[in-house]
C-alpha cells in the first residue's frame, strides 16, 4: 500500500509558471528560478497618520517573502462603500522587507483594507 502512494506522489505531473521579469525595481537582474509571487491583506487597523497633511500611510512587512531585492509592488483598497472607486496607491517606499503606500486621509477612510500583490526574487 505504501509503495502505491509513494508512485501516485511521484506521479503527479508539476506546472510550471512562465515568469519574466521585464524590468526590476532596484535594476538587478535574477534568474527566473528565483521569481517568487508573494500577496497579502492588511487589517483595518494599520493605518497611521502620515507626516505629510491630508495622508494616512501604512507600513507593510514583507519579510515573510523573503526577497533578496525590492519587489515590485501593486496595491489597492477594499472598502464597505459600493459603489465607487478606490483612490490611487501611492507607493511611496520599497525595500526587501517593507514597503509603504500612502492615500488621502478622506479617502482612506472609507476603504480599510489594503489588498497586495509583491512579485520578486528570494535568490541571486
Amino acid at each position: 500500500m505504501q509503495l502505491v502512494i509513494i508512485l501516485l506522489v511521484v506521479a503527479v505531473p508539476t506546472v510550471a509558471v512562465n515568469f519574466k521579469a521585464l524590468s526590476t525595481y532596484d535594476g538587478t537582474t535574477h534568474p527566473a528560478s528565483c521569481a517568487t509571487i508573494c500577496t497579502g491583506v492588511t487589517s483595518e487597523d494599520d493605518w497611521k497618520y502620515s507626516s505629510h497633511a491630508g495622508y494616512k500611510y501604512m507600513k507593510v512587512d514583507i519579510t515573510e517573502c523573503n526577497f533578496v531585492s525590492p519587489p515590485t509592488v501593486t496595491a489597492t483598497l477594499h472598502g464597505y462603500i459600493y459603489p465607487s472607486t478606490p483612490p490611487p496607491a501611492i507607493i511611496g517606499i520599497i525595500g526587501a522587507d517593507y514597503f509603504q503606500v500612502y492615500f488621502k486621509e478622506d479617502d482612506a477612510s472609507q476603504y480599510r483594507r489594503l489588498m497586495w500583490t509583491a512579485t520578486g526574487f528570494n535568490c541571486n
